[in-house]
């Protein structure tokens, strides 16, 4: 399935990513939205029939963001009463850091998370090496996201060694979801997506396979893009600015 991130249309109303959802949804052939960080989920909200992927501690209820955390099963109930009432498809998350618990410990818990939602969980690659699932070697066994912006930034912006990793994860690692975005390889800046990137002809297939999430906007639909993306430009390619530093991981 093919989907869209709210992080990749975000820093607007709610009501306004729905609406830019719903606008982009045949020309992009989206099938699901989904929930993450970038404009307020509220737990309250009408998001209709519409098919849903909840992306780590996305939702919020009266404007508190709810945590969370695959090592705090209390933190779980509030997005289980939400499943339970919504058409979502799965759920993604980023790794605990790795003093935080053992690898053993998360994947047990992993498990359990999957089996109290009822619908498949991703553990999400990561770029920066104090987390989980920061690189090939401390990948956990449990379903991945892989995020192809995360290695990039693994291999300082080098496509060929990017390509080589995500096409290794996939082949050698049980994974259930992709997400698609652009950076200059220092920091996960969710840049607009070139028409020339490596992995712009294998989306097709890759939908078939997997949840594939478009986490930010090819270049063809820019004046959609978050925005506070759209007052800093040149798009791609820029420095780091304090906003886009590896702690602001989406």
């Amino acid at each position: 399935m093919l989907g869209l991130s709210i992080t990749a249309i975000g820093m607007r109303s709610i009501d306004q990513c729905l609406d830019i959802f719903h606008t982009l949804r045949e020309p992009m052939q989206l099938q699901y939205l989904e929930l993450a960080i970038g404009s307020p989920c509220g737990v309250e909200v009408d998001y209709g029939d519409t098919p849903l992927i909840l992306h780590d501690a996305c939702l919020y209820q009266e404007r508190m963001r709810m945590r969370l955390n695959p090592l705090v099963p209390k933190t779980w109930q509030a997005y289980a009463a939400f499943i339970a009432t919504h058409d979502v498809r799965a759920v993604s998350l980023h790794p605990p850091l790795q003093r935080d618990c053992e690898r053993s410990q998360l994947e047990t818990a992993l498990a359990q998370m999957a089996k109290t939602f009822q619908v498949p969980v991703f553990l999400e690659v990561m770029p920066s090496p104090e987390y989980w699932c920061s690189s090939l070697e401390t990948v956990v066994d449990h379903p991945l996201l892989v995020d192809v912006s995360h290695v990039l930034i693994w291999h300082r912006g080098d496509p060929v060694q990017t390509q080589e990793t995500c096409l290794s994860l996939l082949k050698n690692h049980p994974v259930g979801a992709i997400h698609l975005s652009h950076n200059n390889g220092q920091a996960d800046a969710h840049d607009l997506i070139p028409a020339s990137v490596w992995f712009g002809d294998r989306i097709s297939q890759w939908s078939t396979q997997y949840f594939v999430t478009y986490e930010s906007l090819p270049t063809t639909q820019a004046v959609y893009e978050r925005l506070d993306k759209r007052a800093r430009k040149p798009v791609q390619s820029h420095p780091p600015s304090n906003h886009d530093a590896h702690g602001a991981i989406l």
